[in-house]
């Protein structure tokens, strides 16, 4: 739906969501603050190019075994940046 300026109307969030918005570093770890704090100068295309690079470089170029742990970060790693092509489309 479009408003009289041409904007279109989010459906996806209210002025409640909005005020609830600064509460959300709180639910990161400060680690993943840090990430998104550095990734913030970046648009979306260049930070899933970077994803996806650090990951393929860990997977496919490391001569040095990969742990659970790590394993388990190489995974979120994936699931951040198809959050990230989700959100720029």
């Amino acid at each position: 739906m479009l408003h009289s300026k041409g904007q279109k109307n989010c459906s996806h969030g209210s002025n409640a969501d909005a005020q609830s918005a600064p509460k959300i570093p709180h639910m990161l770890s400060p680690a993943q603050v840090q990430l998104l704090h550095y990734a913030d100068a970046l648009d979306g295309p260049d930070l899933v190019k970077s994803l996806k690079l650090l990951h393929d470089i860990a997977v496919y170029h490391s001569t040095k075994p990969i742990d659970e742990e790590e394993k388990d970060a190489l995974y979120l790693i994936k699931g951040l940046w198809e959050c990230i092509e989700r959100v720029i489309g």
